[in-house]
């Protein structure tokens, strides 16, 4: 338990925070795109949202994957860096689709909020 530092705890903490978050973004069912639908997002845009939610999903598990691998002490090579920069790039690009018109302010702090988990992940981990 003397293993459990406060970098282990943030790996975790943006491992959730990113496994959720991108199961969030694959199973949204998005706006009504009946014939009533005010602006419904075209195929290729949902396509790639639920693109970066995948690959939240699949950052999440790699945080987690490089907790473990600390906490163990094994001797295994683990680019929480490259990682970290990913995550925040998802986190970014999610913001900036929060911000199109009209602004969803939650997603958009929710969106601040995973950034700043990333990025304060991957200076940990550099």
């Amino acid at each position: 338990m003397d293993r459990f530092g406060l970098d282990t705890v943030l790996a975790l903490l943006v491992a959730v925070w990113f496994v959720v978050a991108g199961l969030v973004t694959l199973f949204s069912r998005g706006p009504a795109a009946g014939r009533r639908a005010v602006s419904a997002d075209p195929g290729w845009l949902r396509t790639l949202r639920r693109v970066r939610g995948g690959l939240e999903v699949l950052g999440g598990l790699a945080v987690a994957a490089g907790a473990a691998i600390s906490v163990l002490g094994l001797r295994l090579g683990f680019p929480g860096r490259a990682v970290g920069l990913a995550l925040a790039a998802l986190a970014l690009w999610a913001g900036a689709e929060s911000a199109r018109p009209p602004v969803r302010w939650v997603r958009l702090v929710l969106a601040a909020v995973g950034f700043g988990l990333a990025v304060f992940y991957a200076g940990f981990r550099g």
